[in-house]
């Protein structure tokens, strides 16, 4: 007579008992009628044996490929997906609607609500600091067509994004390809150069180091909006690099559609970034202004904070069609990241040697507009602010934005890449977010700094964090992080590992992008240059650098205080210790989980 079945799998007495978990360990979903057993192999569904079992009935160790699949030695039935779980499904589901609601309310309170407001602005007529007529309707929007500014200020911006999207989705996998194929020395040494680029992202000091530069070489070219894309270059093609050589080591065991995937994100991103270009064209004032200064000069001590509200609607409409299709993008791709060993390919010796000419040029180019920054970085700042007390008065606020919104969009990530509330469907999840996926302080400028200052009052002075209280974009990146390691835990479960083991291999895996995205984030909310002006928060950062420039004052140009040199020294250190231990770890993988 069979015993009851043991907390691991089906009785003892089956003969699939080594080769198989009974369904009622299974989650619900994954649940069917237990079939006949097969005359041939007397399997009775999900997981069957196969040749490897071992002739005392106990099955082979799984073998697994680099994406954690087990390929070897047990056959996984297509009608049990790989959904082993702790919980059960009612406390599965709970726990993770428990968990998205923290980041669902951040989004309602740093996104949704805001839009609305400021939906409600551009709709009063003459709103302004000197009078309101507070009537509702669309002269505001009319007002806007018939300037012309904001279209002008949109047309400007698309040669310049068309620069950026071929610089960081087609020219950064190019080079991403030939290092992939390089030597492992020279993918190595890209991968650290890449990052290090990817850390200049400081767009004020930028462009005022590269307006001086202009100045002390009397240059008779004038500036322009076509500029902006090569001091960006950094950030674009280092992200860009990196990003497509997670994606090419994702196609080496999987569907081949990762690099396409990767680069139509990487240009959405780029394109949604671009039009909310704000650091160089209000710097450098050239004509004209981009949408966001627009919406800035607007806003500026309540000048027309009506007619500010009517662009952020139209910008934020743009943005949020494009957050909408990259999310579109990756759910139906079923973009997922995983870490697992690096397994190194041969070199090809002539991919070596294209990969280090493509290496030298790209950052030949890029080093060009990046050096007037990096020359001026030493300067000494001990005749204007205080290096330390400039860097708790501008990186401390963001820091408070930064302490909230990574662990929001971390606990969201969880919620739908490892407990999957709706299964595979889980993705979608991330529809309602995606209209925010790419927007900015700019558009919501006029609601955000309403909440702060008062209702009616445009113009307040004090410290105050940026208002992003959850990182949509991290939400989409932890979510695609856990999907991957989870899977690889529910299938190192599958070859028979200890659970405590599967957790701490989980977690091992995804402290490191955390603590990446964290600094990424922080860097972001640190050089917000629209929020530091409109709120006044600038005096200790691009306020002295702006006035260098105007007053011709080179010798003491304030470019230091832009990413103060302590803080380049710990983020270069971080992001070369990423390079070489971390990240070519990486695999962006899409297609079938």
């Amino acid at each position: 007579m069979d015993q009851p079945p043991s907390a691991g799998g089906p009785p003892p007495s089956s003969r699939s008992a080594p080769a198989r978990i009974a369904p009622q360990f299974l989650p619900a979903p994954n649940r069917n009628p237990a079939a006949p057993p097969d005359a041939a192999n007397g399997s009775t569904g999900g997981i069957r044996a196969d040749p490897g079992t071992s002739p005392s009935g106990r099955p082979e160790p799984l073998r697994g490929d680099e994406s954690g699949h087990a390929s070897s030695g047990t056959e996984i039935d297509p009608s049990y997906p790989t959904l082993l779980q702790t919980q059960s499904d009612t406390a599965r589901i709970a726990l993770a609607l428990f968990l998205l609601a923290a980041p669902v309310t951040a989004a309602v309170s740093a996104y949704l609500l805001p839009t609305l407001r400021t939906i409600q602005l551009s709709r009063i007529e003459g709103l302004s600091v000197f009078g309101s007529a507070e009537t509702i309707g669309p002269a505001n929007y009319d007002q806007v067509a018939a300037e012309g500014a904001f279209t002008e200020g949109l047309a400007a911006l698309a040669g310049p994004i068309l620069v950026m999207i071929l610089a960081g989705a087609v020219v950064a996998p190019l080079a991403a390809w030939l290092l992939h194929r390089s030597s492992t020395r020279l993918s190595t040494a890209a991968r650290v150069v890449w990052s290090l680029a990817a850390i200049s992202f400081a767009p004020a000091a930028l462009t005022v180091a590269r307006l001086i530069d202009r100045v002390v070489a009397e240059s008779d070219r004038p500036a322009s909006l076509y500029d902006w894309p090569g001091l960006i270059a950094g950030v674009v093609v280092g992200l860009g690099v990196l990003a497509a050589l997670a994606a090419i080591r994702g196609t080496e065991s999987g569907p081949k559609t990762a690099v396409a995937v990767t680069a139509c994100l990487t240009a959405l991103a780029v394109t949604a970034c671009g039009l909310q270009t704000f650091a160089y064209s209000t710097i450098s004032g050239l004509e004209p202004a981009t949408p966001v200064a627009q919406i800035f000069s607007g806003l500026y001590s309540g000048i027309s904070p009506g007619l500010s509200a009517a662009k952020s609607v139209l910008l934020m409409a743009i943005l949020a069609g494009l957050g909408i299709a990259a999310a579109l993008v990756f759910i139906v791709a079923r973009t997922r990241i995983d870490v697992g060993p690096v397994d190194p390919a041969p070199a090809r010796p002539a991919a070596t040697v294209a990969g280090a000419i493509a290496l030298t040029l790209l950052l030949a180019a890029v080093g060009a507009f990046l050096l007037p920054w990096l020359a001026r970085m030493g300067e000494d700042t001990s005749e204007g602010a205080d290096l330390w007390l400039a860097i708790r008065r501008t990186w401390g606020p963001p820091l408070i934005t930064t302490a909230v919104a990574l662990p929001l969009a971390a606990l969201g990530g969880y919620a739908l890449g490892c407990l999957r509330p709706l299964g595979n469907a889980s993705r979608w999840l991330l529809l309602p977010f995606a209209p925010w996926l790419f927007t900015g302080s700019g558009p919501l400028g006029a609601a955000n700094l309403e909440a702060v200052a008062g209702e009616g009052e445009y113009m307040v002075i004090g410290s105050f964090p940026a208002r992003a209280w959850v990182a949509v974009p991290l939400l989409f990146v932890f979510t695609a992080l856990y999907w991957g390691l989870e899977d690889r835990r529910r299938a190192a479960l599958m070859r028979g590992a200890e659970p405590r083991e599967a957790r701490a291999a989980f977690l091992k895996e995804a402290w490191p992008m955390v603590a990446l995205m964290g600094m990424a984030l922080l860097l972001v909310n640190a050089q917000d240059l629209f929020w530091q002006q409109l709120t006044f928060q600038d005096m200790l950062s691009s306020g002295p650098m702006i006035s260098a420039l105007e007053n011709l004052e080179f010798e003491q140009s304030g470019v230091a205080l832009g990413f103060p040199v302590p803080l380049v020294v710990l983020y270069a250190l971080a992001a070369a210790a990423a390079a070489v231990w971390y990240l070519p770890r990486l695999a962006i993988r899409t297609g079938k989980d």
